[in-house]
């Protein structure tokens, strides 16, 4: 509806009463159109507008926390190198959004990302608000994921770089470049813990690829002795009914 006048407006607005509290209708005015939005569409809006400023707000505290915590940023490299997408699906009460890691920083959105997603997380709304407010690891050890195992670590074990008592304790570290010997040496301190369960999930990778290739060996073993088997049991039952036509043939 263009160009009108209040009376024309509150006349032909489809005959109703916008006095009446069953008819109430917010208008907005953008230039010289109208639109109406009722309390209804109002109410419905409302979760999708909440979870939105949510979104963003997390997105300004997590890139942040990521381009200045040294020990996240080495811990978040292979999320950033591969831009790792997740999806959060929260079943109490029920929302999910989208998760991806980029160069530019941490992105929130509540759309799917173009690329397919590689972990699939499920937890609900308290046990997000323990793990990033009180830096709960149950809630992180009981989260549902689906994706890469190896990738499913590296993200439990990043989810508790993001908490809040982690961060309130790094902050004067990570506002700041190391300025001396010794601030290098308390760096170093934080990530050698890191570094030493990166070695660990290396040394655990290798010892199973090592297995993993023995068990081939023994596999393929295993078939050429079947095969020798078969081969040896086909013989004799072919001596064997010769030797059994023989004596038929003789009788």
């Amino acid at each position: 509806m263009q160009n009108c006048s209040t009376k024309q407006l509150n006349s032909s607005v489809f005959g109703l009463n916008l006095k009446s509290p069953k008819s109430r209708m917010l208008i907005f005015i953008s230039g010289k159109d109208w639109f109406f939005m009722s309390d209804t569409q109002q109410r419905q809006n409302q979760p999708h507008l909440l979870l939105t400023m949510t979104l963003i707000v997390l997105e300004t505290i997590f890139t942040f926390i990521l381009k200045h915590d040294r020990v996240v940023a080495l811990q978040a490299k292979k999320f950033v190198d591969e831009k790792i997408a997740i999806k959060i699906n929260s079943y109490i009460p029920y929302f999910d959004f989208y998760v991806q890691f980029t160069e530019n920083g941490i992105l929130f959105d509540d759309k799917a990302p173009e690329k397919a997603v590689d972990l699939d997380v499920r937890t609900t709304l308290m046990d997000l608000i323990k793990i990033f407010i009180f830096g709960n690891r149950r809630s992180i050890k009981v989260m549902r994921i689906d994706g890469n195992a190896v990738l499913k670590d590296e993200f439990r074990d990043l989810l508790s770089l993001f908490s809040l008592p982690k961060v309130l304790g790094d902050w004067k570290q990570w506002l700041s470049e190391p300025a001396d010997e010794q601030d290098v040496t308390a760096s170093k301190k934080r990530i050698a813990p890191l570094l030493e369960k990166i070695e660990q999930q290396r040394s655990k990778i290798n010892t199973l690829q090592v297995e993993v290739k023995q068990y081939k060996n023994r596999i393929k073993r295993i078939e050429r002795r079947q095969k020798r088997l078969n081969i040896i049991f086909t013989i004799i039952t072919v001596l064997l009914i010769a030797l059994l036509v023989y004596n038929l043939w003789l009788g």
